[in-house]
């Protein structure tokens, strides 16, 4: 992933987001005003049942209905009831404009990040990494214990993997290195392939525990502004302000855990994912490289062989050369 786009990325997903936000204060608003009319309504009608102020079915003055927060103060109105998915769906959006906005967004733009770093992740080490390597290490094996390097470099070439371009690395040695050469090319490309795979992987755990921390911020203020109700609003409007503070403190707190819960799940999943890929790489690398040593050895055993043959060839020519003359 081109992480220079990552910040348009996340614009992009705020601009989108902006107008859900926007239209779920509206929504709030509108059924506030609805729920308010169809009050003043009911309190104008006569009560026919009690017949005076308090009686059973009659709603306290200093009590309010709360509205747009998710939470049921009573029975819903016939034809009114919405489901447990649809109020707390309205529950989240109307937390989005509220005095807990500051902290949802935050909490949402550290969600798109960790999305983001966790999609580069999957597909590094579920569809870059994870080519079909199984027929292709006895492949290069039987090729390097024929002597054909060149083939055997061009098989792993074709793997497009870590694993195939360190062995098309270690394969391009010269003939005759030693094995303090084999090793270090080696390790040099085993360093320049593997750091990929936990690349950035923290920055999920720091994301998940920064949506926690955030949650909890955001509970904090929810709190205050529940105590600021209790002890500086009227009576009458105490109910709606005090609720209002406890359900920032309830969706922000809920929106944080939301987020960091499956983040925290990914970069567990991912890092064991990296880590048996490595393993996966290592293993390959030794069967390779102690194939590589076996071949090397019997070529310099023939070459010497051929040498001493060589030798005894030109001493006998040279003494039927002198046993003519």
């Amino acid at each position: 992933m081109n992480w220079k786009l990552l910040f348009p990325i996340l614009c992009l997903g705020a601009l989108l987001a902006f107008p859900a936000g926007t239209w779920a204060q509206t929504e709030g608003a509108s059924n506030a005003a609805s729920t308010a009319n169809g009050a003043a309504a009911a309190a104008a009608a006569p009560n026919a049942a009690a017949g005076a102020p308090g009686a059973a079915g009659t709603m306290p003055a200093s009590v309010t209905p709360v509205q747009g927060i998710g939470l049921d103060a009573g029975a819903a109105p016939a034809g009114e009831t919405e489901s447990r998915a649809a109020g707390l769906l309205r529950f989240a959006s109307n937390a989005f404009s509220g005095a807990g906005a500051p902290f949802m967004w935050a909490i949402l733009i550290v969600s798109a990040f960790s999305v983001a770093i966790a999609l580069d992740k999957v597909v590094l080490l579920m569809f870059k990494t994870s080519g079909k390597d199984d027929g292709s290490l006895e492949e290069i094996t039987k090729l390097v214990r024929a002597h054909r390097m060149e083939d055997a470099r061009r098989v792993a070439d074709r793997l497009k993997t870590p694993f195939g371009r360190i062995a098309s690395r270690v394969l391009s040695l010269r003939p005759g290195h030693s094995k303090d050469e084999l090793q270090n090319v080696v390790d040099e490309a085993y360093l320049a392939e593997t750091p990929q795979f936990h690349r950035r992987l923290p920055l999920l755990a720091v994301s998940a525990n920064l949506s926690t921390l955030l949650g909890l911020l955001g509970t904090i203020a929810g709190l205050v502004i529940a105590f600021e109700a209790v002890a500086h609003v009227a009576a009458a409007q105490r109910t709606a302000a005090l609720a209002g503070g406890i359900s920032v403190a309830m969706a922000t707190t809920g929106f944080g855990l939301t987020v960091a819960i499956p983040t925290l799940a990914m970069h567990g999943l991912l890092g064991g994912r990296a880590d048996r890929a490595l393993e996966d790489i290592e293993a390959r690398m030794a069967v390779l490289t102690n194939v590589i040593e076996e071949s090397s050895r019997s070529s310099h055993g023939a070459t010497r062989e051929n040498t001493k043959q060589g030798t005894r060839n030109a001493k006998l020519e040279d003494m039927v050369t002198a046993g003519k003359a």
